[in-house]
């Protein structure tokens, strides 16, 4: 099976990060292109009380920040000579952000971290990827 198009949901997580590394070992030997994809979660942005403007720069920094990190996976990337496509997507359900995504890009391989930072959701096998890997049209190589 070759894998011409690879998805790593990544959120900075040491899981993501190996994740990342694994999707550029395969991508090298199948010349495949990876899409990072990095969701920010509306819904963890704060209480109900808080001001809809402070959300609205929460996310901005947010966003910046993203940038700023998966730059350095570019980086990384274009020294390996592998293309690269960044995603920064604003979402309400993670797990299904990622397998939309996936859907409307054609993957053929999701690779995910085991855990990621989503709290207690640790337990076992993260919720975000225990859920992708159920739903997911293509592989799911879980990275731990």
């Amino acid at each position: 099976m070759v894998f011409s198009k690879i998805l790593v949901p990544f959120d900075g997580s040491s899981f993501s990060i190996k994740s990342f590394k694994t999707a550029l070992d395969i991508a090298k030997k199948h010349q495949s292109k990876i899409y990072v994809l990095t969701c920010l979660e509306k819904e963890n942005l704060g209480a109900w009380y808080i001001d809809k403007r402070i959300n609205k720069q929460i996310i901005l920094d947010a966003k910046n920040y993203a940038k700023d990190f998966l730059s350095k996976l570019e980086n990384i990337s274009k020294s390996s000579d592998t293309k690269i496509s960044i995603h920064i997507e604003e979402t309400k359900s993670i797990s299904k952000k990622i397998i939309d995504f996936a859907d409307s890009k054609k993957i053929n391989l999701i690779i995910i971290g085991s855990h990621g930072h989503s709290g207690f959701d640790r337990i076992i096998l993260g919720s975000v990827s225990n859920k992708v890997s159920q739903l997911a049209k293509c592989p799911v190589l879980i990275i731990r």
